[in-house]
């Protein structure tokens, strides 16, 4: 949600005043200097951006065709429509009475043929605009700028006199004309130029009659702003601050260490914006609550960071729950997306000694890392690289989501798993989503998807907490927290053998999880047919039609026919039930032959919508096959894998809906019980981190010491 995606524009106002023996002001020479960097357009199709992204790409390329249509307007000698953006709007002064220089970045990748040839074009239009500036030079400045408004005003009454003269008239030949409203909008124009006149003129003669001390006073309030915009930030470089301070860590170099926050002595509360107690330094991003954590500076220059509310907040990669005491060079963390160093200038010789200082990277590890060590009921013993760079992404994808739905009071928890594809045996990562009681597990790319809608519903979330509005309810189809979709709810697999010897086999399988839970129990028939296509049994009188084989090896290179019963399905009330209601509705079974042929299409029974644990399929399909090499080993050795679908039943969705009174307490129970359970495990670890830095400081303090003695001793050596 931190986008930086955007133009930058740099304005600065020169003035030069002379000033005449007496010390009134003789002339004033004014020059405005705009900095501009355009952001570059944006190929959504190519880049796969949505949601948010998609509408700030949207921004800026809507931006940048209106800055190109002011430039075509000029070059043709035509009057461009500077309102379409508020970057032409401000562009507007210097594009007409100015000089203007481009720098046009290019790209010699072929990929990128499109974008350079539309530059090259932009920028030899821009060449073509003739712009014919001239000095501001004002002799008296009170005067001129007078005499400036009243010549403004009668040059704008007399162009309004005109327009009503000429509307009254001859109006009707006006209308006739489809004039009339075209001098009606100049009018309106004209009017709204006049105002915006008046108003830049009476701003600077006041400026000029300030004295001394409304200079000082407008230059603090500007201060002030700059101060409330940084967040708590100091404009001071790192070079010149003596106090300890937090310098900001990013993955791209060009903005990290970019900002500084130094600390006073005493307490500094950090956290989201809040009119009630307003922190010393805010942050508003992901994971930042109210009243996050405090910083304490004490008289014997001691620095301590304490968490409140149990906030995410990491020292050395590992979440504190106490007061821990800070050194030179800790990584600190704050939140989901804010990284710092800790600094503590004249007491480098009491940090962790670094001969290089920790950067981003560092910091990410370290989470990682910690985060690894921690989780519980993860095994990862044997996992590949690649699977072990994937769960560690998974952690902190999960943990922003989870840091949503606490932000949203969505009564949902999120939590990575590691599973065994029961189809061609790998192992993955998938996404357990407790939803009140219910429990579901979204494959990655599905929570990959929900997680940028989660982004989303965050970023509207903030925008209306800011403004102090209702946030809009949305629709279930909607919420990413709301699951309707079709779940794979468990597989069966039945083996073949029987099939090989053309043997009728009927079964009641145990449907299991991902996971390996038994969610219910599925009965099937897998009948073998005659020559005919009929199903047994067969009589005595029909026993030459009995397809049966002694060696499934006569049925090479012959076509066979089998049906496949699927008659019902009982969910275990334990697994599948809450307080009394199943938990899918709309269920179904699908199966293939042969799973691994990617060309089969899917069998699909009817679907049972009664929401009841016992659900009736019915369901009766034929197959024909001919019998290769393939097909043999398949019944032979194989089986085929019956997967269930179905939808969380509406009824178990109204008994968890997410956000009641009833399940915001249960949540925040289940949560309370969750975090203890995290907290003891980690901490051992933070008692570890607590006695390293206090062993860091205490063993340098002895180096100081001993290199004093070492130094005295010399010194008296010497002497």
């Amino acid at each position: 949600p931190e986008s930086s995606r955007a133009h930058t524009i740099y304005q600065i106002n020169y003035a030069k005043v002379t000033k005449n023996e007496s010390g009134k002001v003789q002339q004033t020479l004014t020059a405005k200097l705009n900095l501009i960097d355009l952001a570059g357009s944006e190929r959504t199709d190519s880049a796969g951006t949505s949601g948010q992204m998609l509408k700030e790409g949207n921004a800026i390329n809507l931006s940048l065709t209106a800055l190109g249509g002011c430039i075509k307007a000029l070059s043709e000698g035509k009057k461009p429509n500077f309102r379409d953006s508020k970057l032409t709007l401000l562009l507007q002064a210097s594009m007409t009475s100015g000089k203007v220089i481009m720098i046009a970045a290019l790209s010699p990748a072929s990929i990128c043929y499109a974008e350079t040839l539309s530059t090259l074009k932009f920028a030899d239009r821009i060449k073509q605009v003739k712009i014919k500036s001239s000095k501001n030079v004002t002799e008296d400045p009170v005067a001129e700028i007078k005499k400036a408004m009243e010549e403004m005003r009668a040059k704008m009454q007399q162009e309004i006199d005109m327009l009503k003269g000429a509307v009254g008239g001859d109006g009707a030949a006006l209308t006739a004309g489809g004039q009339l409203q075209a001098l009606q909008e100049a009018m309106a124009e004209q009017e709204e130029a006049e105002k915006k006149m008046r108003e830049e003129l009476e701003q600077k003669l006041k400026m000029l009659e300030e004295t001394s001390e409304e200079r000082a006073a407008r230059a603090h309030a500007i201060d002030e702003q700059w101060d409330n915009a940084l967040g708590g930030a100091s404009a001071t470089g790192k070079e010149g601050e003596s106090r300890p301070y937090f310098v900001n860590l990013h993955e791209d170099e060009r903005l990290a260490e970019t900002l500084i926050y130094p600390f006073s002595p005493g307490e500094h509360l950090i956290g989201r914006a809040d009119k009630n107690k307003p922190p010393s330094l805010e942050f508003n991003g992901m994971g930042i609550i109210k009243e996050h954590c405090t910083v304490t500076v004490t008289d014997d220059n001691q620095v301590y960071i304490e968490p409140h509310n149990n906030s995410r907040t990491l020292v050395n990669g590992l979440k504190i729950s106490r007061k821990t005491r800070l050194v030179n060079q800790n990584r600190v963390w704050l939140g989901n997306n804010y990284a710092f160093r800790f600094c503590h200038p004249g007491q480098e010789e009491y940090g962790e000694k670094r001969e290089e200082d920790p950067d981003y990277f560092m910091a990410e590890a370290e989470v990682s890392a910690a985060t690894e060590s921690v989780e519980a009921g993860t095994n990862d013993d044997g996992l590949t690289a690649a699977l072990r760079h994937k769960l560690a992404e998974a952690e902190k994808k999960v943990e922003q989501a989870n840091i949503i739905a606490t932000d949203l009071e969505k009564d949902v928890v999120f939590a990575p798993k590691i599973f065994e594809n029961r189809q061609n045996g790998e192992t993955d990562v998938v996404v357990h989503a407790q939803i009140g009681s219910q429990s579901l597990t979204w494959p990655w790319e599905k929570f990959a998807v929900r997680l940028t809608d989660m982004v989303q519903m965050w970023t509207e979330w903030q925008t209306c907490e800011s403004r102090g509005e209702a946030m809009r309810d949305r629709e279930p189809h909607e919420d990413p927290f709301v699951d309707i979709e079709s779940q794979l709810i468990g597989e069966a697999d039945v083996w073949l053998n029987a099939l090989a010897n053309m043997v009728e086999f009927s079964a009641e399988t145990s449907v299991l999880s991902v996971f390996g839970q038994v969610e219910g129990r599925l009965n099937l028939e897998l009948n073998p047919c005659d020559k005919y296509g009929n199903t047994g049994p067969w009589d005595d009188d029909d026993e030459e039609l009995d397809p049966f084989v002694d060696d499934p090896n006569d049925l090479l290179d012959e076509k066979i026919t089998f049906e496949i019963k699927i008659t019902n399905l009982a969910f275990d009330p334990a697994m599948a039930g809450n307080e009394g209601i199943c938990k899918y509705e709309n269920v179904f079974v699908r199966y293939k032959f042969n799973s691994a042929n990617e060309d089969e299409d899917w069998s699909n029974t009817p679907a049972d919508k009664s929401g009841e644990f016992d659900c009736a399929f019915n369901y009766s399909k034929k197959h024909k096959l001919l019998v290769d090499e393939d097909v043999l080993t398949h019944i032979t050795k194989g089986k085929i894998t019956f997967q269930l679908w179905g939808n969380i039943s509406s009824k178990a969705m109204q008994a968890v809906r997410p956000g009641t009174a009833d399940n915001m307490s249960s949540r925040l129970e289940a949560k309370k019980r969750e975090l203890e359970a995290v907290e003891y495990k980690v901490s051992d670890l933070q008692k570890v981190l607590e006695e390293k830095n206090n062993l860091i400081a205490e063993s340098n303090r002895e180096l100081v010491e001993l290199d004093k003695l070492i130094a005295q001793a010399q010194a008296a050596k010497a002497g």
